[in-house]
């Protein structure tokens, strides 16, 4: 008789347990039987990484096999922001590249949610948007920079090839005339022209002293004076974005253009 409560107690404690699984093998089935939409997407996306096995990537993101089933699956509304992140990471995208993949994402900062959290869930949860947010720019600086060396490259790429050359060139024929040399500049100029960037002056050019364009080699030179181009400046519409170097005189030996 003493041993009866106990024995009560665990058979309530067995049929809990059996209930809760026969709950889980439900869902389970259930998940196994949705339409697992993003396979194709995911398992390309693992194939280029050296993903072999769906284990491999929810054990990489720090998930459970279920929870990747059921983002697998398209069942993504009620996935926690925090393991999207995760699985984000896993597949080396940022987590703008994996909302576009997988439309809709659950959006963790809905106004109804956040009234009902706590401020220390509410605190955490827009820490998480900062970071996200943090991660994205990062992400968007580092492939606008890429972009722009890639095109840049692409612009000058006859004169970082041809420069070395050259350039030994003049070292063993020192009499070389520099006009021979001109030439390999011209990329230099188109790069200018698809910036904007638009040249102050001319070399040698004779023209009036303006501050807003010119920085004179005296502090003496008056605006409206008389000066010369000694080094152009360079502008991008109403920027001044160096202003051309000019003095009173001309180097010996060399007439003012006009």
């Amino acid at each position: 008789m003493i041993e009866e409560p106990n024995l009560i107690g665990f058979g309530w404690v067995l049929s809990f347990v059996l209930f809760i699984g026969i709950l889980y093998l439900v869902e389970l089935g259930n998940l196994k039987n949705q339409q697992l939409k993003y396979d194709a997407l995911l398992g390309s996306r693992m194939k280029q990484l050296g993903l072999i096995h769906w284990k491999q990537l929810a054990q990489t993101a720090g998930i459970s096999t279920l929870r990747l089933r059921q983002i697998r699956s398209g069942a993504i509304g009620n996935i926690p922001w925090r393991e999207l992140r995760q699985l984000a990471q896993a597949l080396n995208w940022s987590m703008g590249e994996l909302e576009q993949q997988l439309e809709p994402l659950p959006t963790p900062s809905k106004t109804p949610s956040v009234m009902g959290n706590s401020p220390l869930e509410l605190t955490a949860e827009l820490r998480q948007q900062c970071q996200r947010l943090r991660e994205e720019l990062e992400n968007q600086k580092s492939q606008i920079w890429e972009e722009f060396c890639q095109s840049t490259f692409e612009e000058i790429q006859t004169l970082l090839t041809n420069y070395p050359t050259a350039a030994e060139m003049a070292r063993i024929k020192p009499d070389l005339p520099a006009k021979n040399l001109t030439a390999l500049f011209a990329p230099l100029d188109n790069l200018l022209e698809n910036w904007g960037y638009e040249p102050i002056g001319h070399p040698w050019e004779s023209v009036a002293y303006n501050p807003q364009f010119h920085q004179g080699d005296s502090d003496e030179i008056q605006p409206g004076e008389v000066v010369y181009i000694r080094f152009v400046g360079y502008r991008q519409g109403d920027r001044i974005l160096s202003p051309a170097k000019v003095s009173r005189t001309l180097p010996r030996g060399i007439n003012a253009s006009s």
